[in-house]
C-alpha cells in the first residue's frame, strides 16, 4: 500500500518555540505568489537533478541511491524502508561527475535548509506562531502568524506552499519541493526503489 505525505516547512514552524526575530520584509500572499527566492534556487535544481524519467536503486544499507545516469543521492542517516511517519530528511544529490546539485536538511524543530548549488534557503520557527523565511542574497521575510499563509488564495491542499512532499511503500520512495515554480509547481527530486532481489 502506497502511503503520500507532506511536509511543509510553514506546517512544521507552527507551534515551535524559539525567539522572535523578523525580516526586513512581508512573508505574505503576495510573496508567495511572486516570482519568490524559494521557487528561484528550487527552480535552479532542474539543470542538474537525475533526470525524471530514470528511476535510482537504494543500496542495501539505504545509504545511497544511484542513478543509470550516474547521478547519487546520499541520505544521512541511511532511509530505511517503509519510512517512519515524519521523517527528518537530510540528503544531498550529486551529478555524474561528482558536483553537488541539491542539498535538504530538516533540522527536526520546524526548519528545513535547501541548497541548490550554492545558493541557499532556509525556512525556520519564529516565535510561537511565526515563519521566518532567509534568502541567498542576505533579505529575509517574516510572518508573525503563519497560519494566515493557509489562508492564501493558491493554498490549496497546502501543495503551493514551500517545502517538500514524498511517497513511499516498502520498496520505493519519492520526493519532490512543493510551490517550486515547475509546470506542475512540484519540482522531482528524486525517485528511487530497492535492487530487485
Amino acid at each position: 500500500m502506497c502511503v503520500v505525505a507532506v511536509a511543509i516547512g510553514l506546517v512544521g514552524a507552527l507551534g515551535c518555540g524559539g525567539s522572535s526575530g523578523g525580516g526586513s520584509n512581508g512573508l505574505d500572499c503576495n510573496y508567495l505568489a511572486s516570482n519568490n527566492c524559494w521557487k528561484t534556487t528550487a527552480a535552479t535544481a532542474s539543470s542538474c537533478l537525475p533526470p525524471m524519467s530514470e528511476t535510482g536503486v537504494l543500496s542495501a544499507d539505504g545509504s545511497t541511491c544511484t542513478y543509470p545516469s550516474g547521478d547519487v543521492v546520499t541520505f544521512t542517516p541511511p532511509l530505511a524502508l517503509p519510512l517512519p511517519d515524519t521523517p527528518k530528511w537530510n540528503f544531498a544529490v550529486k551529478t555524474s561527475s561528482g558536483a553537488p546539485c541539491l542539498s535538504y536538511v530538516d533540522d527536526g524543530n520546524g526548519g528545513i535548509t535547501l541548497t541548490v548549488q550554492g545558493q541557499t534557503v532556509k525556512e525556520t520557527p519564529q516565535g510561537t506562531l511565526g515563519l521566518k523565511l532567509s534568502c541567498p542574497d542576505g533579505t529575509s521575510y517574516a510572518n508573525a502568524n503563519a497560519f494566515s499563509l493557509f489562508s492564501c488564495p493558491d493554498a490549496s491542499l497546502l501543495g503551493d506552499l514551500p517545502g517538500a512532499a514524498w511517497s513511499y511503500d516498502d520498496t520505493s520512495v519519492s520526493l519532490s519541493l512543493t510551490a517550486s515554480g515547475a509546470s506542475s509547481s512540484d519540482q522531482q527530486v528524486f525517485s528511487c526503489r530497492k535492487a530487485t532481489p
